[in-house]
């Protein structure tokens, strides 16, 4: 990774039954402190995604550990860190 580019994720999250809703606010919350680009509800084996454009790691890390995984409701997250992407619009 060059010293300029961004760290891209989709953070997957596994959430208690019932606090799909709750969960999913206080993610959204999470925008003025985090660069969040989504936050979906979705079907399947996880219940929310997130995307996140982080300029450090560290910074991937600090959301991960520091803010996604202290939400009461959530009990499981993977991180999918981008090698290679291609944005469409």
């Amino acid at each position: 990774m060059h010293q300029m580019e961004e760290c891209r994720a989709y953070v997957l999250i596994k959430v208690k039954s019932g606090k799909e809703l709750e969960v999913f606010e206080k993610i959204r919350g999470l925008q003025h402190k985090y660069p969040l680009t989504e936050v979906a509800i979705v079907y399947g084996d996880y219940d929310i995604v997130t995307r996140v454009r982080i300029p450090r790691p560290q910074e991937l890390e600090d959301f991960v550990l520091t803010e996604l995984r202290r939400i009461e409701g959530i009990s499981e997250t993977k991180t999918l860190i981008t090698a290679r992407f291609a944005e469409f619009k």
